[in-house]
């Protein structure tokens, strides 16, 4: 009777194991893709966005290089989209300080990439980057938050 036991029990646990195999990698690849699980972009977000963020948002049937394929670019990419949900939600807050936290978490998200391309010069997205920090930066400046270059 304490095989059988012992054998149902290992049984179980085998069962168990064997689904904690599939699910754990799921979720790691959920995180690793980005930020997107706690800023939930909107679909009107997600459309002013370039189409390489679709992928990493989860737009059905955005599969493809042209979806999310920054392998060019180094690990590090996961921060940009995230970054540009945040610049898009800068644009429409009601009041300075909100359009501000928008704002920072955008130029926080956008130097995270730009340190995380530096070693890779071919980076297929390194003008839309650098065209992301140009607005962040007038923005930021706009609203104060950042003095204006000397000329």
């Amino acid at each position: 009777m304490s095989s059988r036991r012992t054998s149902s029990g290992l049984h179980s646990l085998r069962g168990f194991l064997a689904l904690a195999a599939l699910v754990l990698p799921m979720l790691v690849t959920a995180n690793a893709h980005g930020q997107m699980t706690d800023l939930h972009p909107t679909s009107v977000e997600i459309a002013q966005l370039p189409t390489f963020c679709w992928g990493q948002m989860g737009v059905p049937n955005a599969s493809g290089p042209e979806f999310g394929s920054f392998e060019n670019c180094g690990p590090g990419m996961n921060h940009y989209c995230a970054g540009l949900v945040h610049l898009v939600r800068s644009k429409r807050q009601p009041n300075k300080a909100a359009r501000l936290g928008e704002l920072g978490a955008a130029d926080a998200e956008v130097r995270y990439t730009e340190k995380a391309i530096a070693g890779y010069p071919n980076c297929s997205v390194r003008e839309n980057v650098a065209g992301a920090r140009a607005q962040i930066d007038s923005l930021l400046t706009i609203y104060g938050s950042k003095r204006p270059k000397a000329q």
